[in-house]
This record gives structure tokens, C-alpha cells and sequence, in this order.
């Protein structure tokens, strides 16, 4: 369309320089046109380019959908396709009146399936307690030493991180938080959610949902690829 446009013009600016005035009619109706044409093209460039900037590509933390979390927790990527949740949650409870870190690695595109390291703090009792990684198709209740909760009546509930991660990248569930259970012999357990008060508590999730991450890691394959390569052409 731009190069017609040029076309136009100067064939309007050749015809006019001709005497005869039908000549000249004709070459200022074609002037006209190449300047409607030159507006057409510029406005369509503009619609396009506003079209491009209104798309915005998903970050790591966008397909984590940082509007369910909960407010105390904030999402950054740490590179090598990792998501880290790092969260702070005070407890408010006649049971338990507490304020515990939870930090979330998510390793997303790895090799040998998404998996994820947590790490719990507690600052009054200088708890530090790192849980290695868990992979998908795993789920998990690892007690914290030191946490626990004294219900009147039935006993001490210890505190657990409960972590469940399913399926890939493309669809990847993940339930990651704060349990309490009670251990009641011969491997039976009461768990907070059947006792009430205790139920208002405990679960807690900081991540639960399922998020897709598919096209994140078949890029990094590609980049990978490419990378590869490029380093076996450059040793020939």
C-alpha cells in the first residue's frame, strides 16, 4: 500500500506539470487519492500497533494467578523457569497465636517432572525447617518439629506442611500449606478439620489451584535446542 501511495503522488506531480487544465483536474483528484491512501495506511499501522501493545505476554507469576493468593503472600521469579511464593501468615486464635513463613520454590519445567522445595520459619522459636523437593504425582504431610497445638480435652496436634503436586506443565495441580493432625495409633490420624474451632484454622493454603504452564516450557526447549546448536556449529 505504501509503495502505491508513492506511485500515485508522483505520477499526480508528473501530470501536472502539463498545460492543459483537464490535465490538471485530473492530477489534483489524483493527489487527493494518494493522500486518502496515505491516511488509510497510517491509520492502519496505528490500529495494528495498539493492537500489539494492548497483548500482553503471561509472566510465571501471572499463570499463577497472584489475585487468589492469599495477601500475605507475594510471587517472583528467581529464574531457570523457577516461582517462588514467599508468604507470612499471622494466626489469630485462642488455639494458636502464631506467625509463620512459608516459602514456595516451584521448579516448573524440570526434566523430571515439576516439583517443589518448601522452606517453614518461625521466629520465636527460631524455627528454620527446609523440606526437600517433592515431585509431581507426590503428596505429602511432613510435621514441623517445635509447632504444635494444644486442643483442651483431645491432645497435642502437631503442625504439618502439607504439599499435593499433580500432573505437567500444562496442567499442574498444587495444594501447599499448613495442616494439623493428631496421631490416634494404629496409623489413624485426627486432623484439624474435624475438630471444630480447630477447622476455622487448619488446612490453610497458601497455593491451590491447577495452573498451565505448557508453552513456557516447550519455548525453553526450543531455546535450548537452538542454543545447542549453535554450539555444534561453531566447534565444526
Amino acid at each position: 500500500l505504501g509503495y502505491m501511495t508513492c506511485r500515485l503522488a508522483l505520477l499526480g506531480l508528473e501530470v501536472r506539470k502539463q498545460s492543459q487544465p483537464t490535465i490538471m483536474i485530473v492530477s489534483n483528484r489524483l493527489v487527493l487519492v494518494a493522500v486518502a491512501l496515505a491516511i488509510v495506511d497510517f491509520a492502519g499501522g496505528a490500529t495494528t500497533r495498539n493492537r500489539n501493545s494492548n497483548i500482553k505476554k503471561k509472566s510465571l507469576c501471572d499463570r499463577l494467578h497472584p489475585e487468589e493468593l492469599p495477601q500475605e503472600c507475594i510471587c517472583r521469579e528467581a529464574g531457570n523457569l523457577h516461582v517462588v511464593v514467599d508468604c507470612i501468615k499471622p494466626f489469630n486464635s485462642t488455639y494458636f497465636n502464631d506467625t509463620i513463613g512459608m516459602s514456595m520454590d516451584i521448579d516448573i519445567c524440570n526434566e523430571n517432572g515439576s516439583s517443589v522445595t518448601v522452606d517453614v520459619t518461625e521466629k520465636n522459636h527460631h524455627i528454620d525447617f527446609p523440606i526437600e523437593a517433592i515431585r509431581a504425582g507426590e503428596e505429602k504431610n511432613i510435621p514441623i518439629p517445635g509447632l504444635s497445638i494444644i486442643v483442651p480435652a483431645i491432645g497435642s496436634f502437631g503442625v504439618d506442611a502439607t504439599v499435593l503436586i499433580l500432573g505437567n506443565p500444562d496442567h499442574l495441580t498444587m495444594k501447599i500449606g499448613l495442616n494439623a493432625c493428631l496421631s490416634a495409633g494404629h496409623h489413624r490420624e485426627i486432623c484439624a478439620s474435624s475438630i471444630p474451632g480447630l477447622n476455622a484454622i487448619f488446612p490453610f493454603y497458601f497455593i491451590n489451584g491447577t495452573y498451565s504452564f505448557g508453552h513456557v516450557c516447550d519455548k525453553s526447549v526450543e531455546n535450548f535446542v537452538a542454543v545447542e546448536n549453535e554450539a555444534e556449529a561453531i566447534e565444526r
